[in-house]
């Protein structure tokens, strides 16, 4: 009978043995996998800073592009009023021209 709780005692003992093995490794997949998890999120949290970055560069770039296209046309505007402008001028001088030329040849 002896012999018998000797044999249990000590299947118990390489049980409890065995199962406290199976903790710690399972304490040190949870302390690697909480490592890895840490990790990936600061890599998620850099993407989305980097993505708010990106996008507030984006509507910037939006802002600029519409300003520029703004001042195009206002540009192309001022190019054609100032052709007529220029057009304009150049008829009042040669109507300014010839009536001074009629001037002289009616004063000779």
């Amino acid at each position: 009978m002896e012999e018998l709780t000797v044999d249990i005692d000590l299947d118990f003992e390489d049980r409890l043995t065995k199962l406290e093995k199976i903790i710690k490794n399972s304490q040190l997949e949870v302390e690697r996998t909480t490592a890895i998890a840490r990790h990936a999120s600061q890599k998620a949290e850099l993407a989305v800073k980097q993505a708010k970055e990106a996008e507030s560069a984006a509507e910037k770039a939006s802002k600029k592009l519409k300003h520029a296209t703004k001042q195009l046309k206002d540009a192309k505007v001022m190019k054609i009023a100032q052709k007529k402008a220029s057009k304009k001028f150049a008829i009042k001088r040669a109507k300014k021209m010839a009536k001074n030329k009629k001037a002289d040849t009616s004063a000779a």
